[in-house]
This record gives C-alpha cells, structure tokens and sequence, in this order.
C-alpha cells in the first residue's frame, strides 16, 4: 500500500537512480539560475568578512528537486549518486561556482560550493547496510 511517505521515498530512490548525463543541460540551466539568485546576496557576502561564523560550506554538484522548486539538491558525488543534501532555497546565503569535476571515464559535472546559514534545517541522505 502506498501512502505520501512512501511516495516521498520513492521519488527519492528514482532521483538518485537518474544519471547526471541525462539532464545535463538542465543542470546548467539550473545552476545559471542559482548563481543569478546568488547574486542578490553578494553584497551581503562582502560585507559579512566571516562567513564561516554565520554560515556552514557543502561542495557538490546541484540538481532540481523533482517536485519542490523550493529545495536544492547537492550531491556529494555526482557519479555514485549515493549521498546528497537537500537545502532549502531560503537557508542559502551565497553560492560559488567551482567549476566542474570529471569522473575516470571521463563524464563532466558541474561543481559548486553553497554557505548554508548555520542553525537551519536541512536532509542528509546516506545509504547504509542494515545488519
């Protein structure tokens, strides 16, 4: 029987199935977008010296969450597809753009590093073997 947890659990095992070739241009696009939003906030930056006492730094490759437009998606590595973070779009307060990252067969994937405002809410997701 499924429920709304189910289907929430669901949606996840499918994203993380997805590979980062089969919308890549989506993730430019996406990640265009945010360095825009990012902007915004780029006064705040500069006049902010310490960022690492306000705000706590991930790296990773951003994806669209695929029902929320509201929550980034950052996975710790784009290729494995294991590990990820979900950050909402509110908790952010600057974004880099770190370029990419490439995998030994040779796949590309885009690379940014996002200060999250420390004390915010955020979703770890980690796959674990029970015993």
């Amino acid at each position: 029987m499924w429920n709304s947890t189910n289907l929430f659990f669901k949606g996840l095992h499918d994203f993380a199935k997805t590979t980062v070739t089969e919308s890549a241009m989506d993730d430019r696009k996406y990640i265009k977008k945010l360095l825009e939003i990012s902007k915004k906030y780029e006064l705040e930056k500069f006049s902010n010296i310490n960022l690492k006492e306000t705000h706590t730094a991930f790296e990773g490759t951003p994806q669209k969450h695929p029902h929320d437009r509201n929550i980034l998606i950052l996975l710790k590595d784009p290729f494995s597809n294991e590990e990820f973070y979900e950050f909402s779009i509110d908790s952010i307060g600057t974004i880099e753009d770190l370029g990419s990252t490439t995998s030994g067969s040779g796949e590309t994937a885009p690379k940014i590093r996002v200060w999250i405002k420390k004390g915010m809410t955020a979703l770890k997701s980690m796959p674990f073997i029970v015993k």
